[in-house]
């Protein structure tokens, strides 16, 4: 792994840990620190489109939680600090995480066994609660990051990645 995969994966661990431990505010600061160094690592303006993807789809995906009891956030709509963390989650994707990339069967895997720990964390450490039994919760956590992350490896991330590269004007 490069030193560049490390420190994106080392800011995303970072940034998530800020955004569950100290909330909105905070969680607004590392999303901006790590999209400044995102963007100075790689110039690559098509992270713009994964990370907008991102930050829509987590939304989606957080108000659904919300709406069925899966996790709660004492609020009918998902807090700031989570959609950071998706941000966040997006910078990694093609980078630190690009082993994944076009292997949805790993990258489902991955979300299976991961997904509900980052979830379990935001429980035991963050402002976070479960809305129904914590085994419902998790089995469904894992169900749908299965294939949120198959779908990511599979179709977006390479269809992102089918797009000219277009020179920032970073550079």
């Amino acid at each position: 792994m490069s030193y560049r995969k490390l420190v994106n994966f080392t800011l995303f661990v970072a940034g998530w840990w800020t955004a569950l431990l100290f909330g909105n505010a905070l969680a607004l600061i590392a999303l901006f620190l790590v999209l400044m160094v995102h963007f100075i690592l790689w110039r690559d303006v098509r992270d713009i489109f994964l990370i907008l993807g991102f930050i829509f789809g987590g939304f989606g995906v957080e108000w659904a939680f919300i709406a069925n009891g899966v996790q709660d956030y004492h609020s009918n709509l998902p807090p700031a600090w989570t959609i950071c963390i998706w941000a966040m989650l997006a910078t990694t994707v093609r980078y630190s995480l690009s082993w994944l990339v076009s292997k949805p069967r790993w990258a489902a895997l991955a979300g299976l066994l991961f997904a509900p720990a980052f979830y379990f964390n935001s429980v035991q450490f963050g402002p976070a609660g479960w809305g129904r039994p914590m085994w419902e919760c998790l089995l469904a956590i894992a169900l749908v990051w299965s294939a949120l992350a198959a779908l990511i490896s599979g179709v977006l991330v390479p269809a992102i990645e089918q797009m000219e590269a277009a020179e920032s004007p970073m550079s």
